[in-house]
């Protein structure tokens, strides 16, 4: 069963904001949703426009390559760290955070 209830009569084009047990996250503009790879660049690709930076500008401040925050922002994993992602993070002014989406 879905953690939302009953999902059999609900539309696909539903506000999810009205059904998850999460609204408070996700309707907070401030949370970007990193649940894969490829969300977690384009989470990186929006801070980083909305910062000003290009990425080299950011590369050279966050101390990373510029083609691991390509890779990165085209979600691509390899030679992706935490450590950097740290860095690169603390550099945007931003911060990563875990939910447990375990049983409620």
């Amino acid at each position: 069963m879905s953690p939302y209830g009953d999902t059999s009569d609900m539309s696909p084009y539903m506000d999810i904001v009205t059904v998850s047990p999460y609204d408070d996250i996700v309707a907070d503009p401030t949370y970007l949703n990193a649940r894969s790879v490829t969300r977690l660049g384009t989470a990186v690709t929006g801070l980083r426009k909305r910062r000003g930076y290009t990425q080299a500008e950011l590369a050279r401040k966050a101390d990373v390559s510029r083609q691991w925050l390509v890779a990165l922002e085209n979600g691509r994993t390899e030679g992706l760290e935490v450590g950097r992602l740290m860095r690169l993070l603390e550099t945007l002014d931003a911060s990563l955070v875990i939910r447990d989406e375990g049983e409620q």
